[in-house]
């Protein structure tokens, strides 16, 4: 069971700090480039027409799921430059589980974190829980479609390079995609994670990326831009699918849009058929404002909080308990129900440790 403190103290993540990127190409393999960067030209303003369907038979699926990848990629983004970012005593993930945790403060479901205390870092990474794993397992035909909508409208709106009109007859590659890593922090706590990322805002006059594989370089490119999110969603027709849009998709928007700093997220509304005719942008700071009847920012930073320090706790005891140290990879499972309830196991599965030999191999 989580402590929470009642005390009402304002939380914030300091300003995320672009620190590194990655693309991912079409085998799901790391590359340390901006091969995979995409620009945002151009929104169009009043009433368009997306075909969410065309094509989309031609699309090459995702050949890996998060379960199996675990953080892998970003363990070959640190081994790749180790000399770089100093990657000790800090919490290192993906956006992805701080944003499941943060909604947890809302919504209460189950979800499951395996953790690796390793040189004084707590890794986190988040599994599919059995009833996560049924669902995936029995997803309909129709649930497959609105996620390959999803990957066909980002395919719509962004381009190779700045000014660039999009390619949409090309076929989606949804195994490609490109990552920044930042380093912030809460409260006590240093973080290191990476986060997808949809597009660079070039809506006003931007440079193409530079013709070099200059780290630094390039560094300085990404720091000087913003980014924005997509989305799409069924085109709201009642209160009720407005207060559900509210509460559920713009809170996991926000704090995507927030952890990155992010400009704010592009939302494509659309009908049964799968045609958009509307776009929508909404500001990151205004997003929290739009939903405040709904949730507010402040709980979902407490509970974040609240649960790395569960974590540090935890391993704090662990070592206590059996006499050792953090030399070797330690690893604790948390499962959180919400409402600050969560259980501590040991790692009795071989399959769910996340630290890798070879990852080992390369801190020594």
């Amino acid at each position: 069971m989580m402590n929470s403190s009642k005390q009402n103290i304002p939380l914030s993540i300091s300003y995320p700090k672009i620190v590194g990127f990655m693309s991912v190409d079409v085998r799901r393999e790391y590359i340390g480039d901006l091969s995979q960067l995409k620009y945002l030209n151009r929104v169009a303003k009043g009433r368009i027409y997306l075909d969410l369907s065309h094509k989309i038979d031609e699309a090459i699926k995702r050949t890996t799921d998060d379960n199996v990848e675990k953080i892998n990629l970003l363990l070959k983004f640190l081994v790749d430059r180790i000399k770089d970012i100093p990657h000790g005593n800090q919490f290192i993930t993906y956006r992805r589980t701080l944003i499941s945790i943060m909604c947890n403060a809302y919504h209460a479901d189950h979800i499951r974190i395996m953790a690796c205390l390793y040189n004084g870092s707590i890794y986190l990474c988040s599994l599919d829980t059995p009833k996560e794993i049924k669902r995936i397992q029995n997803r309909t035909k129709q649930e497959k479609i609105f996620c390959a909508w999803g990957y066909k409208f980002e395919q719509y709106l962004l381009s190779d390079l700045p000014g660039q009109l999009p390619d949409i007859d090309r076929p989606v590659i949804e195994n490609e995609e490109f990552s920044l890593y930042y380093q912030s922090s809460l409260g006590k706590h240093q973080l290191l994670y990476g986060a997808q990322i949809d597009g660079l805002l070039a809506t006003d006059k931007v440079p193409p990326p530079p013709d070099t594989n200059d780290f630094q370089t390039n560094l300085n490119y990404l720091r000087s831009n913003q980014y924005i999110e997509l989305k799409t969603n069924r085109e709201i027709r009642t209160p009720n699918q407005e207060q559900n849009f509210k509460k559920y998709k713009l809170l996991r928007c926000w704090c995507q849009c927030y952890l990155a700093g992010l400009k704010g997220l592009l939302v494509g509304f659309r009908d049964d058929k799968g045609i958009v005719r509307r776009l929508q942008c909404y500001n990151t700071d205004d997003i929290a404002a739009y939903c405040e009847n709904e949730w507010q920012p402040e709980k979902a930073l407490k509970y974040l909080d609240d649960f790395l320090t569960f974590i540090e706790t935890s391993f704090k005891d662990k070592l206590e308990e059996t006499k050792s140290n953090d030399q070797e990879p330690l690893h604790l499972q948390f499962d959180d129900y919400g409402n600050n309830s969560i259980t501590v196991s040991e790692c009795s599965d071989k399959s769910n440790v996340i630290l890798p030999n070879w990852y080992l191999e390369k801190c020594k």
